[in-house]
Formats: structure tokens, sequence, C-alpha cells
């Protein structure tokens, strides 16, 4: 598969992933200290999680009594989908992307970095605070892996064991998300910079497409059905990171 299409795939997840981030900032006033599942809880009471929960069945029916989970990766997509057309819209800001930015601009810097929120910026292009107060403390292999999950435990303030040198997770790499993979493993990676300032190119007046918006319609297919809508959408389902599941394999056989 090629760089350009994992991009595409990237990208949704992408947005997915940016539309829960400002819904729990907005509903959940997080908390640095306490379970970012604390937050989440907060935000199944807002109204606007219930009327996502009335209008779409993959938020009503994906959890228990209706609770806004965003914990794994292939929830996070259809979740994030149905937030794009119920919170968003109701953000200010001149579009999509205006909004998403002044949200992750005015952010905790510790929410951004523990939630792996850099990667989501730097993928859709939005600007952050200021990290540098919290690049010191580490972060989880695990909740990498689980991108665009969010994690739910606590934030905690650990520096880095040996420092921050060598450290694969004290910077945003998205090499470490596993494009160019397969066919392209064998190019260098300055071979795949160069692919990538070559895709951006190609789109003059913006540094990527802008993920489509999945319609309603789609949205308000039951729970089994919309579970099925990444799969349909973009061919065959591949793993991301070189240690990401295959996810199309896990909705036929998941809890939720």
């Amino acid at each position: 598969m090629g760089i350009a299409r994992q991009l595409r795939r990237l990208h949704r997840g992408a947005i997915a992933h940016a539309a829960v981030l400002a819904f729990v900032m907005r509903y959940g006033n997080p908390q640095m200290g306490e379970p970012l599942s604390e937050a989440c809880r907060r935000a199944s009471a807002s109204e606007t999680w219930k009327t996502c929960c009335e209008k779409f069945p993959i938020c009503r029916d994906h959890g228990n009594e209706n609770l806004f989970e965003p914990y794994s990766r292939h929830l996070v997509l259809p979740v994030g989908d149905s937030l794009r057309h119920i919170l968003v819209s109701t953000l200010p800001g001149a579009d999509e992307k205006d909004k998403l930015n002044r949200v992750f601009r005015s952010a905790p810097p510790w929410l951004m970095w523990f939630t792996f929120g850099d990667y989501t910026a730097k993928l859709l292009d939005l600007n952050l605070p200021d990290l540098s107060t919290v690049t010191g403390f580490e972060r989880s292999k695990t909740n990498f892996h689980r991108w665009w999950g969010l994690p739910e435990s606590a934030f905690e303030c650990r520096s880095w064991p040996d420092g921050t040198d060598g450290q694969t997770l004290v910077r945003t790499d998205l090499s470490l998300l596993g494009l160019g993979t397969r066919q392209d493993a064998l190019i260098t990676n300055r071979e795949r910079k160069r692919a990538l300032a070559n895709s951006a190119r190609s789109n003059p007046g913006q540094q990527i497409e802008w993920p489509r918006l999945i319609p309603e319609e789609l949205l308000q297919l039951d729970l089994e059905d919309a579970m099925s809508l990444p799969r349909e959408a973009d061919g065959r389902e591949e793993k991301r990171h070189p240690e990401f599941i295959d996810v199309t394999r896990r909705w036929a056989s998941s809890s939720y």
C-alpha cells in the first residue's frame, strides 16, 4: 500500500481523534492527576452526547448505559465521525479546520501530550499549545499503540527513566506510525520524506486533503453496519504501526 493511501487513512483516524478530544475538553473538564475516564464519564452526561446517542446508533450501542467510552481505536472512528456532525458545528470558527485548530491551540499541554494529540495535530496541520513543559515526562508506548483511542488512566508527571535522549516517544515522529511499510519498506528515510513532500506539493494551497465527512444517513445505520463503514469506504484493512492489531477482524468479535 502506497504512502499517499496510508496517509489518507491516518488522516481519517486523526480527524476522529481530534473530534473526540474536542468533545472531552468541552464537556468533560479533564483534570491532571485524575483518570481520563472520569472526564469521559462527565462528558457522557452532556446534552450533546445524548443527542449523538439519539441520532446515531453507534454512539448509543457501543458501551454501557450510553456512556462515552472512546478507549479503543475501532470505536473512535465512528464516534468521532458522529461528533463531527453534532459537536463541531457548534464550535466557533470559519470551517472545521479552524474550529479544531482553536480547540487544540488552547488545550492543556499535558492532555495533548498524554493522548498523543501532537501526532493528530501534525497530520492535520493544527496548532498546539507549548508542550515544552511536558515533553520531559514519560508517555506510554501502550497508549501510543491505541491512538486514536484515549487512555483511561491518569497522566503522571514521571520523568523518562533514562532521560530524553534516545527515547522514541519524546518527539513527534510520523515514521513510527508505520508509513512506508510493505512495498515501500525498501525505500530510505530520505526517499520517504521526499515522497511526502512531493505529495504535499501536489495539492497547492493545502498540506493535506482534509478528511471527508461521512454522511449522516450512513452513520444512522445499526451497529453492525456502522462498524463496517471504514472497511467499505477504504477497501481492505491494514495495520498502522508495527504493533497495531488488524481491527477489521476484531470488529466482528468485539464485545461492544
